[in-house]
């Protein structure tokens, strides 16, 4: 019968030699892979491995990653979280998400607005000379009446509401102020 050596390099026991090796591995699994590497070459090879990398990937900086990626990648990947069941939402990621489609729909849109215009052409109206002499004296007429009024409604505003209901006061304030000026200075001299 074959036992299971302690420190045969199945993956449970890689994962920890990779753990030990990172430094995040618990005291119980580190005692494991160091006495496994005391007698196993080929672990403690796989050990000193991964202690080189860990310490080559401590070493690396930060790099700051770039907000455009971020953003592209967000839009791309993650789901709306508020309203994703509204009706553009819902035409964006049937229609415009896929170029096929918008392409196609952008051809059947063109098509029906060709298509209208052809169908609906402009009235052409046909009037005789006599109609159109008609219409042009009422439009003289209407524009005459409309005339009259304003003239009217000059006159009525320039000598009620501007003479009398706003130059009226503004006289009288002045004048209420020259006295005021006036016997100030009578007091004063």
């Amino acid at each position: 019968m074959n036992r299971k050596k302690s420190f045969e390099l199945n993956e449970e026991m890689h994962n920890k030699i990779i753990s030990v090796s990172y430094g995040d591995a618990p005291l119980l699994d580190r005692i494991k892979v160091m006495r496994a590497a005391a007698t196993n070459d080929e672990v403690r090879d796989l050990l000193n491995s991964y202690k080189k990398t860990a310490c080559e990937v401590k070493q690396l900086d930060l790099e700051e990653f770039p907000q455009e990626l971020l953003k592209s990648v967000e839009s791309k990947t993650v789901s709306l979280k508020k309203n994703t069941n509204t009706f553009f939402y819902d035409f964006y990621s049937i229609i415009l998400s896929r170029p096929i489609h918008s392409a196609a729909t952008t051809i059947l849109l063109v098509a029906a607005m060709v298509l209208s215009l052809i169908i609906n052409k402009p009235v052409q109206y046909n009037y005789s000379a006599t109609e159109v002499n008609v219409a042009e004296k009422q439009a003289k007429y209407a524009f005459e009446i409309v005339d009259k009024i304003f003239k009217e409604t000059n006159i009525t505003l320039k000598k009620e509401v501007l003479g009398k209901a706003v130059a009226k006061p503004i006289y009288e304030s002045i004048g209420v102020v020259n006295k005021l000026i006036k016997g100030e200075k009578n007091e004063i001299n």
